[in-house]
């Protein structure tokens, strides 16, 4: 039990005050992996071990629709090229040279510092790799006990790795799941209908880089998913910045869903994504840290560059997002846009219990002026006092439970200078 935090974010309006469901003074009890309930003065069962949170923020988890942890290998690296050149000089030059060993250092470099940073639920899209390689990829992921969708591409002659690896792999792990991965272009529309068949025979969602520079109108991504039959509510786009309106008007009506990468999208020059836009229309949509070129996993500056972003670029501060637009983005927003929203994202009870606490008590954060907002503009990774996944405790007293950080940065720094070397 979570015990009198002095406010708790339920993200459902039904079960506290305002958009956010906030309930103040407040108790949080985990029972078996779920959320038992929420109130005031809860009684706690015998054997309940209880967390003292007087003066503590309690709130889902965050949740992370598109990331590539692998690229933690590739931190500052590229930082004057744009999209084109990140991939051709960075992405593609370094991920078929890492051996299997190491690519499970490097994994577990960036799902640690995600959890660290108060992400319970991720999804790694990962691009084509030998199963040897897969193997110790998904093993990184699982040691760590984060909860995970592992979205797989593979090119034609080895599709048949995803239905292994989804069957061997994936379908064992009760914090895993899986989707297919794929580039939505004209030029390769035979591979994303195969694609797109192998997600329906699988029953997961198809998961696809969309629009991220405008130059890809060119390959007609939209079409091609409209055409393969792939729009709807198993598909999700990453980035979507350079929709028409036509496009928007398609996803929406087919209640696509969209994954938002502003840190990756600045850094890159990529362009803004049209949040408001698909907000209005009532997209689901989640934020997503894209790897490499989010260069960290702070998802407090994540939510602050969703809100920026568009403020900067509409030249005013009542544009869509708001502070609670962007909490729920983080969260039950992101939870509904890969097809969760009825395990995590929220702490209704019978959810599973993925929540963090968050300690405002920080140079950082302090004084109290408005912690909702406080979270989103002053928040920090280092203000997350404990994360919990499926009930489990990962961080506890702001450290990382049973995990020698020196140690996983020692190993990720010498994978890295092999990496170097072998260059």
């Amino acid at each position: 039990m979570l015990r009198n935090a002095a406010v708790v974010l339920t993200m459902d309006p039904a079960l506290g005050d305002g958009p956010l469901g906030t309930v103040e003074g407040a108790d949080v009890l985990m029972r078996d992996g779920a959320i038992a309930a929420v109130g005031k003065r809860l009684p706690a069962p015998p054997g309940t071990h209880v967390i003292d949170t007087a003066g503590q923020l309690v709130m889902p988890g965050f949740v992370d629709v598109h990331t590539h942890l692998w690229q933690s290998s590739l931190r500052g690296g590229c930082a004057d090229r744009d999209l084109f050149g990140w991939l051709a000089d960075c992405n593609r030059a370094t991920f078929s040279r890492i051996t299997p060993a190491d690519m499970y250092r490097f994994v577990r470099l960036g799902a640690l510092d995600s959890i660290q940073s108060g992400v319970t639920t991720l999804v790694d899209w990962v691009d084509a790799l030998p199963y040897d390689t897969t193997v110790q990829y998904v093993r990184a992921l699982a040691g760590t006990g984060v909860r995970f969708t592992y979205a797989m591409f593979q090119a034609e002659r080895d599709a048949s790795l995803i239905t292994r690896t989804k069957r061997e792999l994936i379908d064992p792990l009760p914090l895993a799941s899986a989707q297919v991965a794929t580039h939505a272009a004209g030029a390769i529309k035979g591979l994303n209908r195969l694609h797109w068949e192998i997600a329906r025979d699988l029953g997961v969602m198809l998961n696809s880089h969309v629009l991220e520079r405008s130059e890809q109108h060119a390959d007609d991504p939209i079409g091609t998913l409209a055409d393969i039959g792939a729009l709807g509510p198993r598909l999700l786009m990453n980035h979507a910045i350079h929709l028409t309106d036509d496009a928007i008007a398609a996803v929406a009506a087919h209640d696509v869903r969209v994954a938002h990468c502003p840190l990756s999208n600045m850094r890159l020059a990529s362009g803004v994504m049209r949040l408001p836009d698909l907000g209005r229309r009532g997209v689901k949509a989640g934020l997503g840290q894209d790897g490499g070129t989010n260069d960290s996993s702070d998802f407090f500056a994540l939510m602050k560059a969703t809100i920026g972003l568009q403020r900067a670029r509409s030249l005013e501060t009542s544009v869509f997002p708001q502070v609670h637009d962007v909490l729920r983005l983080a969260t039950l927003g992101g939870a509904e846009a890969i097809g969760m929203a009825d395990t995590v994202g929220s702490l209704n009870p019978g959810k599973r219990a993925d929540v963090i606490v968050i300690d405002p008590a920080a140079l950082n954060f302090a004084p109290r002026f408005d912690w909702i907002n406080q979270i989103v503009f002053n928040g920090r990774p280092e203000n997350v006092r404990a994360v919990f996944v499926d009930g489990r405790p990962l961080k506890l007293d702001g450290r990382l439970v049973d995990i020698d950080t020196d140690r996983v940065v020692r190993e990720a720094e010498s994978a890295a200078t092999r990496l170097r070397t072998a260059s």
